[in-house]
């Protein structure tokens, strides 16, 4: 009987020892402890349009293919639009009755706010999935319903050409509908990119593009995840 006593007792003592071991409850509640926070920076995925689908985010590498503007403009994706400035590109189409409408707005919003604080480097960048039906002319009456202000271009093209830009910003769509809310925040010069979902406030975003233009890499602000892109754009 003692001896059963005795075990029984040291039993008890290893038990209580091993949960003040630090990390012990953690352990023995079955749970893993968390990764370190930098490896959740640049390898988290960012939820997008519907919940339970994610896209991981990684540092583009920009095709430099000709695409036309709402002012029916050919222009140079990267050398006209990216190369040398901060953008915030989104992806839209004007019939859509979803999430395009609060994008197009928090984008509208953002521009306002950057102007405001006399800020006129940003260039936004709103890019069509839906380039069949959206016509230069059509994303031209779609920006005036915004009110975009110069420094805000609309893109549209051709499929093949805007296929590879929706590749290069991981916008997988198995039809106009599925495409996420990514907003993908670029500094050129400094070869950083943060993305975020296009449906937070406009203040997060704006704090998103505050720190991307200060050449730095966001904390998670506005469940953005950073990445840093080597090597530039395609030219």
């Amino acid at each position: 009987m003692k001896n059963r006593i005795g075990a029984r007792s040291r039993l008890i003592c290893v038990v209580l020892a091993f949960c003040l071991m630090p990390g012990a409850i953690t352990i023995a509640a079955g749970q893993q402890q968390p990764a370190s926070h930098e490896h959740m920076h640049h390898h988290m995925p960012m939820p997008i349009g519907k919940p339970g689908k994610h896209v991981m985010t990684k540092a583009p590498t920009i095709p430099d293919v000709e695409v036309l503007d709402q002012n029916n403009q050919k222009v140079h994706f990267y050398s006209d639009l990216v190369q040398g400035k901060t953008v915030a590109i989104d992806f839209i189409y004007t019939t859509c009755t979803t999430i395009c409408p609060p994008l197009t707005a928090n984008f509208a919003k953002i521009q306002k706010i950057m102007k405001q604080r006399g800020n006129n480097d940003l260039r936004l960048i709103s890019v069509t999935v839906d380039p069949e039906n959206d016509t230069p002319e059509r994303l031209k009456k779609y920006s005036e319903l915004f009110h975009a202000q110069p420094g805000w271009t609309f893109v549209t093209g051709t499929r093949n050409n805007l296929q590879q830009l929706w590749n290069a910003f991981n916008v997988y769509l198995s039809s106009a509908d599925d495409h996420p809310p990514t907003v993908a925040v670029g500094n050129d010069v400094t070869h950083v990119w943060n993305y975020a979902s296009g449906l937070t406030s406009a203040s997060k975003m704006v704090a998103v593009i505050d720190t991307t233009m200060k050449g730095k890499e966001s904390s998670r602000t506005a469940g953005a995840t950073g990445a840093k892109e080597h090597g530039g754009g395609t030219q």
